[in-house]
């Protein structure tokens, strides 16, 4: 007994008019839009035919005709029955989508695909871009540091360094054909076109500006710590990538900033609450009415001192997705999508209707699959590489930039309940730029899924240290014995280049992350338990050499040896230099370094921040702090060890030490600003 679906027509509910094609993604399932009616034929041998819309509605014959009332994902249901009952059927999964915009909303991406079906990708530690298909790759150099791309039109790509360039390359030749040269300092970072501009963000000036064909540069908007950014119907939003302490936020140029609230929790094995944060993209649904914003909800509002709960590795970050109405000025909270046994979400890719989403976890290398309407998962690709940068879903195949593993590979994604299928995968680079134990150490830097470090895939260092950068969070660590603490940038202090390690001073090798993994992440460990039970003291016995992979993470964080350059380093003048001399700031922060913490020599100092909210030191009494360098301090607030200070005036006026009057003060700042 056979069951065959022959026909599907629809027609326009206003106009009754017969309208096509629809796409057929696979045989069984179809995409019709909500103002369509459906109009379906099956033949079979002899029986009665009858149907399950899957929205409470039934039909009997052969020939029936259905619409929904609401947008979603139905599975139709046809059985046939024959005079002995015995009855067979066939499942036709049905996307009911919304009417799409007809100029598809856009956004920036480490990865874009063309006109002609290849995959684009930059690669940020090798300096290029490289254009990717089954067949294989052509990489050419693009500048120090690519961030995102974006095409322009069909003939032009378009490229967001980190070296204060936007890069032009030709699709036809691959060639790099102009570059847009930005003040210093600006590290742009996000790009997106339009059919007549390109916009970018600046992360480093913290403003998005419009590129001219003439290569004018005109401020579109302000917008704090600025990364992803997106454009639907006229419309940039713009996400804020470090979030303040008690909210994330969009930027939309022209109109309020959405809010991002904190989750309140409660604080569970599957939910914990947080402040969005960490807002590298953004997405907007196909329809242009949905924003998806990918983050990691930080938790400092929980710990021993401000909640009297202690942090544990279910409970310090956890892996969300915010789903808002492009109109609205706040998101809501309770709609927010929290994902469970998950590290940060990257990236979210709505499916061509919409319909669908992809959700990236770098660091345990998943795609997720979630159904827009319900945000229950339905799907997932494990193994899809390390450090997922990218997604791009174009018609049923879903390419993943697996950056990490230096490789764009591509998906053959299915109905509903069927595995994806890898159809390729190709790598972006020749040679790796990296050295082999750099990259390990920074693959292990970002691995969440790996139980040696991180239990139940929460926690990476990657989380509160993205790209080796800081989270702009502080901290309750007042259960690891310490206190309130601000999380420190790693970028330039090249491991202990510049001395101990935290603003207790409590590591003295990079090794000693160790601790760490094992009691904050809830790691199994990389030492064998012999060796940490002979080291687990962080000031006692060397780790080093004792673990290749902890070595390994050594060398990557020692590897983080430039300081990003200061959008205002000409703020550093000789004359402010003088008073940064006279006013006795150079006692602890003599140049080149800017602090005096060096191994083995402990220095610490207290100048007039400490406070029951410090804490302690190494579970003990804490008299003083480890100084810490200057250089890029304009891009690391909130400032001091206790996050209290929102200016560096504000941090510099706390040093009750100096008592320096308010002119000094703001000079002295300014220096600061631009070492």
């Amino acid at each position: 007994m056979m069951l065959l679906l022959l026909a599907c027509t629809g027609a326009d509910t206003a106009s009754g008019d017969v309208v096509e094609p629809f796409l057929m993604v696979e045989d069984d399932t179809l995409q019709v839009q909500l103002d369509r009616v459906l109009s379906l034929e099956a033949t079979a041998s002899e029986g009665t035919v009858t149907w399950n819309f899957g929205d409470g509605e039934t039909g009997a014959g052969a020939e029936v005709a259905h619409g929904w009332a609401e947008a979603g994902n139905y599975v139709v249901v046809v059985q046939l029955t024959d005079d002995q009952g015995r009855r067979a059927t066939q499942n036709l999964f049905v996307e009911v989508h919304t009417p799409l915009l007809l100029d598809v909303p856009v956004r920036s991406s480490t990865l874009v695909v063309a006109d002609d079906g290849a995959a684009w990708a930059v690669t940020t530690d090798a300096g290029l871009i490289t254009r990717v298909n089954a067949s294989g790759a052509r990489s050419m150099d693009a500048c120090a540091r690519p961030r995102s791309v974006a095409s322009h039109g069909a003939l032009d790509m378009k490229v967001a360094c980190d070296d204060d360039q936007v890069v032009h390359v030709s699709v036809t030749s691959g060639e790099v054909t102009s570059r847009d040269e930005l003040p210093a300092g600006s590290h742009p970072y996000g790009v997106v076109t339009s059919e007549a501009e390109v916009f970018v963000t600046l992360a480093g000036t913290g403003q998005v500006v419009s590129l001219g064909s003439d290569g004018e540069v005109t401020v579109v908007a302000e917008c704090p710590d600025p990364r992803g950014i997106a454009l639907a119907d006229g419309q940039l939003y713009v996400s804020r990538f470090r979030s303040a302490p008690d909210a994330g936020s969009v930027c939309r140029p022209g109109k309020e900033p959405l809010v991002l609230p904190m989750h309140p929790g409660p604080d569970s094995d599957t939910l914990a609450g947080g402040v969005p944060n960490l807002i590298e993209s953004l997405a907007i649904s196909p329809d242009g009415e949905t924003l998806y914003v990918p983050m990691l909800q930080s938790n400092v509002g929980r710990g021993l001192f401000g909640s009297g709960q202690p942090l544990t590795y279910e409970s310090t970050v956890r892996a969300a997705v915010g789903v808002v109405s492009v109109d609205a000025a706040e998101e809501d909270w309770t709609v927010r999508k929290l994902l469970d046994n998950q590290d940060r979400v990257i990236v979210v890719e709505p499916s061509p209707t919409g319909n669908y989403l992809a959700v990236a976890h770098p660091g345990t290398g998943t795609v997720q699959f979630l159904d827009a309407f319900t945000l229950d998962a339905v799907g997932s690709i494990l193994g899809a590489g390390q450090g997922i940068a990218g997604l791009r879903w174009v018609g049923d195949t879903l390419f993943v930039h697996a950056d990490l593993d230096r490789v764009v590979r591509a998906y053959t994604i299915g109905a509903p309940g069927t595995l994806p299928e890898l159809i390729w995968e190709t790598s972006l680079v020749e040679s790796e730029p990296l050295d082999a134990q750099v990259l390990l150490g920074k693959q292990l830097f970002a691995d969440s899924g790996d139980t040696r470090i991180s239990k139940d895939g929460y926690i990476a260092c990657v989380s509160c240290h993205p790209d080796g950068d800081h989270d702009g969070m502080t901290w309750d660590f007042t259960s690891r014995g310490e206190g309130m603490r601000n999380t420190a940038s790693l970028l330039g202090r090249a491991g202990t280049g510049m001395g101990y390690l935290h603003w207790s001073a409590n590591f003295d090798e990079v090794q000693d992350f160790e601790n760490d993994i094992r009691n904050a992440f809830g790691g199994t460990g990389l030492l064998s338990a012999a060796d940490w039970a002979a080291t687990s003291d962080p000031l006692g016995a060397s780790k080093a050499g004792l673990s290749a992979e902890l070595d390994a993470l050594s060398a990557y964080v020692t590897s983080l040896a430039v300081t990003p350059t200061s959008p205002v380093a000409d703020a550093a003048t000789p004359e402010r230099e003088a008073l940064f001399l006279a006013s006795g700031c150079a006692e602890c922060h003599p140049a080149p370094l800017y602090t005096d913490s060096a191994l083995p020599d402990l220095r610490l100092h207290d100048v007039g921040t400490l406070s029951a909210a410090s804490g302690g030191r190494l579970g003990g009494v804490i008299d003083g702090l480890d100084t810490p360098t200057l250089l890029g301090a304009w891009s690391t607030g909130p400032w001091l060890h206790d996050g209290s200070a929102d200016s560096l005036d504000a941090a510099i006026a706390a040093h009750t030490t100096l008592a320096l009057d308010p002119g000094t003060v703001t000079e002295l700042a300014a220096y600061v600003a631009g070492l």
